[in-house]
């Protein structure tokens, strides 16, 4: 009799801490000496904390407190875990109001080696795809649902790779959301709990950028009266290691990993209306921006500075198309012109575009003279609605590179591998079964400005 009480009060004790998990876990960043674990918890919670530990000694545990605001309707916290040993995989849990969650709950990490200086570069995959929209029917327009089957997600996570890249429209704000603080609050919320988001979630480092949808409205641009409101649940939502520049607002930033340097842009922060005109009287219209010149300057100044062999530019919309009936870089001739000739007459080798945002996936390729061939790579949608441009004039477009283009929902694998100076980029296509559709090999050679 005594056991089965006990084992009733265990169950229901596992049910009320379990209960208090609105989503989560999600690895954030992951360096060589910390870490961020990210968890939302619900009302009524008085502590939240994390206790973690090196997986071959389990004996020794730190703990790391969270910071749980009484008054705000919805608690998502950050727990930044400092000072760990380099190329060690950790392992953690939660206590939630001083209880642990159940034993079976143990997740883990693995923090950056020292290779520099000692060892080649290591070989290493990521995913990356862009427009991931959560059906949510009281607030959806009415009729078909736009959002397709969440079970890509599960896809995602049985695909091997070292970290995710999200490369915009992580969500999609409704009209009932972006209208106030508190609908911002609850999308970045409510999308955030869904099932299948979590195991990918957990497994791996994520790093993200915003486009229009999780920034604001369709096409959202710098004049949207709550992007400060968006931009501080970015943040408590995509825990990274620094955004933007002191003084200067954004989701800007940058990561390295093995030889390679990601540069995550913010395309909507400082970005001009789409309407204005793109030149005029024959010249770029230097009004209409689109990084903003702070951005576009620390960009500038990031790429020329790196030693990494590649160089991935990480954009919301697609850069080089150069027929593109939707947004792109190319529309605000001004910014685009600046980048593309500091890339050039700099001669930065390695530099790749990924982009999302078009609800299908392509490659485009552009020559410039006397210089390397420039790729952009474009993955969209995860779960969104796909768009068939087939009778779209973008649909014959010179620049796409042959047999890259793929309607349907679809994430990619991105991969670096090789010997040194002989390292190469292989880009692959998934679709929501997780079977591969593409891939497409670019060298280190090819990305480096003929003599």
């Amino acid at each position: 009799m005594f056991r089965n009480i006990l084992l009733v009060a265990l169950n229901l004790s596992y049910f009320l801490v379990s209960a208090q998990i609105v989503s989560g876990p999600m690895l954030g960043y992951v360096e060589h000496r910390e870490a961020a674990v990210w968890l939302e918890v619900k009302a009524p919670v008085n502590s939240a904390a994390i206790q973690y530990w090196k997986k071959e000694n389990n004996k020794e545990k730190c703990i790391v407190n969270g910071d749980v605001k009484q008054q705000q309707a919805y608690h998502p916290i950050t727990f930044v875990l400092e000072h760990l040993a380099m190329n060690t995989i950790y392992q953690y849990q939660f206590l939630i109001d001083g209880k642990l969650l159940p034993a079976a709950k143990v997740y883990e990490f693995k923090t950056k080696e020292l290779w520099e200086w000692r060892k080649p570069a290591p070989d290493f995959k990521f995913l990356f795809g862009s427009c991931t929209y959560i059906n949510d029917s009281l607030y959806d327009r009415p009729g078909k649902p736009y959002g397709q089957s969440t079970n890509i997600l599960e896809k995602m996570a049985d695909t091997e790779a070292d970290f995710n890249i999200w490369g915009g429209d992580n969500l999609y704000l409704r009209e009932a959301d972006y209208s106030s603080a508190s609908g911002i609050a609850y999308r970045y919320s409510h999308d955030r709990s869904t099932k299948a988001l979590q195991r990918v979630l957990s497994l791996r480092p994520n790093y993200a950028i915003w486009d229009d949808h999780d920034y604001g409205p369709n096409d959202a641009n710098l004049s949207f009266d709550l992007k400060h409101v968006t931009y501080h649940a970015f943040k408590q939502y995509y825990p990274q290691r620094n955004y933007g520049n002191k003084g200067n607002d954004g989701i800007y930033q940058s990561f390295l990993y093995s030889d390679a340097q990601f540069f995550m842009m913010d395309d909507r922060f400082y970005r001009s209306a789409n309407e204005l005109p793109d030149s005029i009287n024959g010249q770029p219209n230097h009004e209409k921006t689109y990084y903003g010149k702070t951005q576009l300057d620390w960009l500038k100044n990031a790429l020329i500075s790196s030693k990494s062999v590649f160089k991935f530019i990480v954009n919301g919309s697609q850069v080089l198309n150069p027929i593109a009936e939707k947004e792109c870089l190319r529309h605000y001739a001004a910014e685009f012109d600046e980048l593309i000739n500091f890339i050039r007459l700099n001669k930065i080798k390695g530099v790749i575009f990924l982009t999302g945002d078009r609800h299908f996936t392509e490659m485009h390729k552009i020559s410039l003279p006397g210089f390397y061939d420039l790729h952009d790579f474009t993955s969209s949608p995860i779960t969104s609605n796909a768009y068939n441009i087939s009778k779209s004039n973008e649909y014959n477009n010179p620049t796409r590179v042959e047999g890259s283009l793929y309607m349907g929902n679809s994430y990619s694998r991105i991969g670096i591998s090789g010997a040194k100076n002989e390292r190469k980029v292989m880009f692959e296509i998934y679709d929501r079964e997780g079977v591969k559709q593409w891939d497409y090999t670019i060298t280190e050679q090819q990305l480096t400005v003929p003599k």
